[in-house]
Protein backbone atom coordinates (compact mmCIF):
# COMPACT_ATOMS: atom_id res chain seq x y z
CA UNK A 1 0.00 0.00 0.00
CA UNK A 2 0.91 3.65 -0.15
CA UNK A 3 1.42 4.18 3.60
CA UNK A 4 4.48 6.42 4.01
CA UNK A 5 4.55 5.99 7.81
CA UNK A 6 4.79 2.20 7.47
CA UNK A 7 7.54 2.54 4.85
CA UNK A 8 9.53 4.79 7.17
CA UNK A 9 9.19 2.32 10.06
CA UNK A 10 10.35 -0.58 7.88
CA UNK A 11 13.36 1.39 6.65
CA UNK A 12 14.24 2.39 10.22
CA UNK A 13 14.11 -1.24 11.39
CA UNK A 14 16.23 -2.45 8.47
CA UNK A 15 18.80 0.30 8.88
CA UNK A 16 19.02 -0.33 12.63
CA UNK A 17 19.99 -3.96 12.05
CA UNK A 18 22.36 -3.63 9.10
CA UNK A 19 25.45 -1.68 8.10
CA UNK A 20 24.46 -1.72 4.43
CA UNK A 21 21.17 -2.40 2.70
CA UNK A 22 20.28 -3.71 -0.73
CA UNK A 23 16.66 -4.06 -1.81
CA UNK A 24 15.89 -6.84 -4.32
CA UNK A 25 12.94 -6.11 -6.62
CA UNK A 26 12.04 -9.45 -8.16
CA UNK A 27 8.95 -8.16 -9.95
CA UNK A 28 7.48 -4.85 -8.75
CA UNK A 29 7.82 -2.35 -5.93
CA UNK A 30 5.22 0.40 -6.15
CA UNK A 31 4.44 3.55 -4.17
CA UNK A 32 5.54 2.98 -0.54
CA UNK A 33 7.59 -0.02 -1.69
CA UNK A 34 9.43 2.30 -4.08
CA UNK A 35 10.19 4.54 -1.08
CA UNK A 36 11.69 1.55 0.74
CA UNK A 37 13.76 0.67 -2.33
CA UNK A 38 15.23 4.15 -2.77
CA UNK A 39 16.18 4.25 0.94
CA UNK A 40 18.66 1.44 0.29
CA UNK A 41 22.30 1.65 -0.77
CA UNK A 42 21.47 -0.16 -4.01
CA UNK A 43 18.46 -1.67 -5.77
CA UNK A 44 18.90 -5.09 -7.38
CA UNK A 45 16.73 -5.35 -10.50
CA UNK A 46 16.26 -7.74 -13.40
CA UNK A 47 14.71 -7.30 -16.82
CA UNK A 48 11.20 -7.79 -15.41
CA UNK A 49 11.67 -5.63 -12.30
CA UNK A 50 9.85 -2.33 -11.95
CA UNK A 51 9.49 0.54 -9.53
CA UNK A 52 6.62 3.02 -9.59
CA UNK A 53 5.84 6.65 -8.82
CA UNK A 54 5.84 7.69 -5.14
CA UNK A 55 2.14 8.41 -5.26
CA UNK A 56 0.65 8.15 -1.73
CA UNK A 57 -2.68 6.36 -1.41
CA UNK A 58 -5.68 7.45 0.65
CA UNK A 59 -8.18 5.03 2.17
CA UNK A 60 -11.81 6.01 1.50
CA UNK A 61 -15.31 4.60 1.34
CA UNK A 62 -16.90 5.10 -2.08
CA UNK A 63 -20.44 6.50 -2.54
CA UNK A 64 -21.52 2.88 -3.05
CA UNK A 65 -20.08 1.84 0.32
CA UNK A 66 -16.98 0.10 -1.00
CA UNK A 67 -13.70 0.51 0.90
CA UNK A 68 -10.78 1.33 -1.39
CA UNK A 69 -7.48 3.14 -1.80
CA UNK A 70 -7.13 6.03 -4.22
CA UNK A 71 -4.10 8.20 -5.14
CA UNK A 72 -3.89 11.45 -3.16
CA UNK A 73 -3.02 13.33 -6.34
CA UNK A 74 -6.24 12.10 -7.96
CA UNK A 75 -8.36 13.57 -5.16
CA UNK A 76 -6.73 16.98 -5.51
CA UNK A 77 -6.81 16.91 -9.33
CA UNK A 78 -10.46 15.82 -9.35
CA UNK A 79 -11.42 18.58 -6.93
CA UNK A 80 -9.60 21.18 -9.05
CA UNK A 81 -11.40 19.93 -12.16
CA UNK A 82 -14.79 20.35 -10.48
CA UNK A 83 -13.84 23.83 -9.28
CA UNK A 84 -12.73 24.87 -12.77
CA UNK A 85 -15.96 23.58 -14.35
CA UNK A 86 -18.07 25.45 -11.80
CA UNK A 87 -16.11 28.66 -12.37
CA UNK A 88 -16.48 28.28 -16.13
CA UNK A 89 -20.20 27.44 -16.17
CA UNK A 90 -21.37 29.26 -13.06
CA UNK A 91 -23.18 26.18 -11.75
CA UNK A 92 -22.53 22.80 -10.18
CA UNK A 93 -23.59 19.67 -12.04
CA UNK A 94 -25.81 17.40 -9.87
CA UNK A 95 -23.63 14.49 -11.00
CA UNK A 96 -20.84 15.78 -8.76
CA UNK A 97 -22.92 15.95 -5.55
CA UNK A 98 -22.29 12.31 -4.43
CA UNK A 99 -18.55 12.77 -4.98
CA UNK A 100 -18.36 16.08 -3.14
CA UNK A 101 -19.78 14.45 -0.03
CA UNK A 102 -16.35 12.80 0.33
CA UNK A 103 -14.34 15.95 -0.40
CA UNK A 104 -14.22 17.40 3.10
CA UNK A 105 -11.44 19.94 3.91
CA UNK A 106 -9.69 17.49 6.23
CA UNK A 107 -9.33 14.91 3.45
CA UNK A 108 -7.93 17.46 1.02
CA UNK A 109 -5.48 18.67 3.66
CA UNK A 110 -4.47 15.06 4.36
CA UNK A 111 -3.83 14.48 0.65
CA UNK A 112 -1.59 17.54 0.38
CA UNK A 113 0.36 16.53 3.46
CA UNK A 114 0.72 12.92 2.28
CA UNK A 115 2.19 14.10 -1.03
CA UNK A 116 4.61 16.43 0.76
CA UNK A 117 5.51 13.70 3.23
CA UNK A 118 6.43 11.34 0.37
CA UNK A 119 8.65 13.98 -1.20
CA UNK A 120 10.41 14.75 2.10
CA UNK A 121 10.91 11.02 2.78
CA UNK A 122 12.44 10.48 -0.66
CA UNK A 123 14.78 13.45 -0.43
CA UNK A 124 15.85 12.61 3.11
CA UNK A 125 16.86 9.01 2.49
CA UNK A 126 18.30 9.62 -0.97
CA UNK A 127 20.49 12.35 0.50
CA UNK A 128 21.59 10.00 3.29
CA UNK A 129 22.47 7.03 1.10
CA UNK A 130 22.21 6.75 -2.70
CA UNK A 131 22.89 10.47 -3.27
CA UNK A 132 25.02 11.02 -0.20
CA UNK A 133 26.34 14.56 -0.10
CA UNK A 134 24.46 15.61 -3.24
CA UNK A 135 21.17 17.21 -2.13
CA UNK A 136 20.53 18.59 -5.61
CA UNK A 137 20.56 15.09 -7.08
CA UNK A 138 18.35 13.80 -4.26
CA UNK A 139 15.85 16.58 -4.87
CA UNK A 140 15.86 15.90 -8.63
CA UNK A 141 15.16 12.16 -8.21
CA UNK A 142 12.43 12.77 -5.63
CA UNK A 143 10.77 15.27 -7.96
CA UNK A 144 10.98 12.84 -10.88
CA UNK A 145 9.44 9.99 -8.88
CA UNK A 146 6.62 12.23 -7.68
CA UNK A 147 5.83 13.68 -11.12
CA UNK A 148 2.30 12.35 -11.71
CA UNK A 149 1.92 14.45 -14.85
CA UNK A 150 4.68 12.36 -16.41
CA UNK A 151 3.73 9.08 -14.71
CA UNK A 152 0.02 9.28 -15.43
CA UNK A 153 -0.77 5.92 -13.81
CA UNK A 154 -0.17 4.79 -10.24
CA UNK A 155 1.13 1.57 -11.79
CA UNK A 156 3.44 3.26 -14.29
CA UNK A 157 6.54 1.17 -15.02
CA UNK A 158 9.96 2.48 -14.03
CA UNK A 159 12.30 -0.29 -15.22
CA UNK A 160 16.00 -0.66 -14.48
CA UNK A 161 16.94 1.58 -17.43
CA UNK A 162 14.66 4.42 -16.29
CA UNK A 163 15.70 4.01 -12.65
CA UNK A 164 19.39 4.20 -13.52
CA UNK A 165 18.83 7.13 -15.90
CA UNK A 166 17.21 9.20 -13.16
CA UNK A 167 20.25 8.58 -10.95
CA UNK A 168 19.25 5.69 -8.69
CA UNK A 169 21.90 3.14 -7.68
CA UNK A 170 20.77 0.08 -9.66
CA UNK A 171 22.53 -3.29 -9.77
CA UNK A 172 21.16 -4.98 -12.90
CA UNK A 173 21.17 -8.77 -13.18
CA UNK A 174 20.63 -10.12 -16.75
CA UNK A 175 18.19 -13.03 -17.37
CA UNK A 176 20.97 -15.61 -17.63
CA UNK A 177 22.68 -14.55 -14.40
CA UNK A 178 22.68 -17.44 -11.86
CA UNK A 179 21.82 -15.10 -8.99
CA UNK A 180 18.86 -13.64 -10.90
CA UNK A 181 17.60 -17.13 -11.73
CA UNK A 182 17.80 -18.07 -8.05
CA UNK A 183 15.96 -14.89 -7.03
CA UNK A 184 13.22 -15.46 -9.61
CA UNK A 185 12.79 -19.12 -8.66
CA UNK A 186 12.48 -18.22 -4.97
CA UNK A 187 10.03 -15.42 -5.77
CA UNK A 188 7.80 -17.77 -7.78
CA UNK A 189 7.87 -20.32 -4.95
CA UNK A 190 6.78 -17.61 -2.50
CA UNK A 191 3.91 -16.55 -4.76
CA UNK A 192 2.66 -20.13 -5.06
CA UNK A 193 2.97 -20.70 -1.31
CA UNK A 194 0.99 -17.54 -0.53
CA UNK A 195 -1.73 -18.47 -2.99
CA UNK A 196 -2.08 -21.97 -1.54
CA UNK A 197 -2.29 -20.66 2.01
CA UNK A 198 -4.49 -17.68 1.22
CA UNK A 199 -1.91 -15.40 2.85
CA UNK A 200 -0.53 -11.98 1.90
CA UNK A 201 2.91 -11.93 3.48
CA UNK A 202 5.70 -14.24 4.63
CA UNK A 203 8.19 -13.36 7.35
CA UNK A 204 11.42 -15.34 7.32
CA UNK A 205 14.16 -15.72 9.90
CA UNK A 206 16.84 -18.28 10.64
CA UNK A 207 14.44 -19.93 13.09
CA UNK A 208 10.98 -19.65 11.54
CA UNK A 209 8.85 -18.97 8.46
CA UNK A 210 5.52 -17.33 9.23
CA UNK A 211 2.79 -16.55 6.69
CA UNK A 212 -0.30 -14.46 7.35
Amino acid sequence: GGDVDTAEKIVGMLRHRSRSLRVIVAESAKSAATLIAIASDAIVMGYISELGPIDPQVFITSPGGQDMYRPAHSFLDGFEQIKNEVQASGQLSPAYLPMLQHYDPALLDYCRKAIERSRVFAERFLNQYQCKGDPTKAESIAKELGNVEKHLSHGAVIDHHAAADMGLAVEYLPPDDPLWNAIWRLYCQYVLALQRQGSNQIFESSAASVAY
